[in-house]
């Protein structure tokens, strides 16, 4: 088994094979879950060398993931005592956090990261594909209860931007980061072709939370990369663009207009969630700070709370790693930005590491790990800095000993 083709796999069950209807007809949603285990599981057998860096596979790597557990275990408490809702019941309803466990095998089977962009290489070419099919054919993909509710508040007419909801997104934005650090690091035509490709993609499928990242990531790369052809590649991508947003003007004159009008509205549905949660959501200090605990829609008191939140419009989804905070508490998110202010604070790490970290900390309300692709997107992070973390160490020690 090839590990870059293992990753791939594990990445399709991530976005739940993009939602496609010929899959999601014949497979459920906890199918697809429980086969996603098998499939992560399947690594400790496929990959079992002996050349495998013990010093990688450790506890002190899979530290992140046990303080997110921690977390999560903790919150079952709060469901209980203050949302009316079984301790199996919330075990039974979190059952996509246990995705997880991608974080420890790939820890074991130690892709280097040219499989892992490999593998993010292929996901993104899937997306595309899927986005289109679906920009032609929006029955090609089903949506779950949450996503079409979401989309029934912000669209009257259902055949309209369903292309938005095509999962996979967040792995191409890590991916474009990706060759917009290798054509930074050297130029090459290849490379910053391809992530112009991939710039145009993300900027039509009018994410304005991806597209407020990717943009100045991609300025700030037109000022760093080194070439004999910049100027050249400057101009003609400024005229590239000012046409792109003269022939697409609807288009952005909409979004701004959306962006104006959702920051102005106090009906507006981030800002009733963020109000909601923090303001009457939590029982008492404990949930504020260790989490209200994952609901079970329709089988707890907690859960008929979501549903009818639901039709409110307010969705813990819309507040991202701020709704993360409120199911799971704070430990989970010491665990994620601990991670994040390493990668940031230290130059062993590389740059597309620092823009997907950057792009957490500045638009938060995108990213989530109660489920997958968000838990592959901060499994391969947290792998990713204890990867670089490693070699860094064994940099270091090699070093020494040659001194000595």
């Amino acid at each position: 088994m090839n590990k870059s083709l293992y990753i791939f796999f594990c990445l399709i069950f991530a976005v739940n094979f993009w939602d496609l209807s010929v899959v999601v007809n014949v497979l459920t949603a906890d199918i697809v879950l429980v086969l996603d285990w098998m499939w992560i599981l399947s690594g400790i057998y496929f990959f079992n060398e002996n050349k495998r860096l013990k010093s990688l596979n450790s506890y002190n790597y899979n530290k992140p993931l046990v303080l997110i557990l921690a977390g999560v275990f903790i919150s079952m408490f709060s469901a209980y005592f203050f949302g009316g809702q079984s301790l199996l019941t919330t075990l039974i309803a979190q059952r996509p956090i246990y995705s997880f466990m991608f974080l420890p095998v790939i820890l074991f089977v130690q892709p280097t990261e040219k499989d892992i962009i490999k593998a993010l290489k292929w996901i993104s070419i899937g997306t595309i594909v899927v986005w289109v099919l679906v920009h032609f054919k929006t029955d090609i993909i089903k949506l779950d209860k949450e996503k079409i509710d979401q989309f029934e508040m912000n669209n009257k007419d259902l055949s309209a931007k369903l292309e938005f909801y095509v999962t996979g997104i967040h792995l191409v934005v890590l991916y474009v980061y990706i060759k917009i650090y290798q054509y930074i690091k050297k130029f090459s035509w290849d490379v910053f072709l391809e992530a112009s490709f991939l710039l145009i993609f993300i900027i039509l499928y009018q994410n304005r939370s991806m597209i407020l990242g990717v943009i100045p990531v991609f300025i700030y790369s037109m000022y760093k990369f080194k070439s004999t052809y910049k100027s050249t590649i400057i101009i003609v991508a400024s005229i590239a663009i000012i046409v792109g947003v003269i022939y697409t003007s609807d288009v952005w004159k909409l979004m701004i207009e959306n962006t104006q009008s959702n920051l102005g509205e106090t009906d507006y549905n981030r800002w009733k969630a963020l109000y909601y949660y923090f303001g009457y959501y939590s029982s008492n200090w404990f949930c504020y700070v260790f989490g209200n605990g994952y609901p079970s829609g329709g089988n707890s008191p907690l859960g008929n709370l979501m549903w009818a939140n639901f039709e409110k419009g307010i969705f813990t989804s819309d507040l991202g790693m701020i709704g993360m905070w409120v199911d799971y508490g704070i430990l989970p998110l010491i665990a994620i930005y601990g991670i994040i202010i390493s990668i940031l604070r230290k130059n062993i790490y590389p740059l597309y590491l620092k823009f997907v970290c950057l792009h957490i900390v500045f638009v938060p309300t995108i990213f989530h790990f109660w489920s997958n692709p968000g838990i592959a997107l901060f499994s391969l992070i947290i792998y990713m800095h204890s990867y670089y973390t490693d070699r860094n160490k064994k940099m270091i020690q090699y070093a020494r000993n040659n001194n000595s």
